[in-house]
């Protein structure tokens, strides 16, 4: 059986996962799956019902950090997206978790949330919740990036690595939602942001997330 991960378009934590896998040039099989849409055998895959979970054959493994790890091992030291050096390793290991609570608790919880989801399931959109997050809970998380970011072209001293891939699964969701900043606001996450854009992977895989938005808004009308 060939390698899946099964998880969904948008989430985050299932396109952080999906692009390493890209990126390293992995085989897979993609399994789209929305864990609150999950039959109840989904708790025999995943123990905490969470999204994604990577299966290699018999090999059943779950949480992103960890599917991260495993398929940087499965690709050996030819492409080094998790570097190895322990000063680098520390700080890309740090960015991932940053980006994995702070930055996707204000993103997910005050953007796609109240927006996209409410919208796909149906209830009404929480404007508030969003002007919240926008005016009080994102600029705090952006400002530490945008300094993070002022005299790096990458995240993390080696250069382009699971770090600056992190960042970006969650900042597409605010692209998504359009509330993705100005580069005139924070020009040195903006910068960097394009430049994840421009990469062949990361703009193939937007692309199919763009039409997957556009079929399930399209079955609401």
């Amino acid at each position: 059986m060939a390698m899946q991960i099964h998880g969904s378009l948008l989430s985050p934590f299932t396109r952080k996962v999906t692009l390493l896998a890209m990126e390293l040039g992995r085989d897979f099989e993609a399994i789209e799956l929305i864990p609150y849409m999950a039959p109840e055998t989904f708790g025999e895959i995943s123990p905490l019902r969470k999204i994604p979970v990577l299966r290699d054959g018999s090999f059943t493994l779950n949480d992103s950090s960890a599917i991260c790890a495993y398929l940087q091992s499965l690709a050996g030291t030819e492409l080094n997206l998790i570097p190895t050096n322990p000063k680098q390793l520390g700080k890309v290991l740090w960015i991932e978790e940053y980006a994995d609570t702070a930055l996707f608790e204000v993103v997910s919880r005050g953007f796609f949330q109240p927006l996209m989801v409410n919208q796909l399931l149906g209830k009404p959109i929480d404007f508030e919740r969003v002007k919240r997050a926008a005016q009080k809970e994102l600029p705090p998380c952006l400002e530490y990036l945008e300094d993070y970011l002022s005299e790096r072209e990458w995240l993390c001293q080696s250069g382009y690595s699971l770090a600056d891939i992190s960042i970006y699964a969650q900042l597409a969701n605010l692209k998504h939602t359009r509330h993705l900043p100005e580069s005139d606001q924070y020009p040195n996450l903006i910068r960097h942001f394009e430049q994840m854009m421009e990469r062949e992977r990361v703009a193939e895989l937007f692309e199919q997330e763009v039409a997957y938005l556009k079929k399930m808004q399209a079955g609401l009308n």
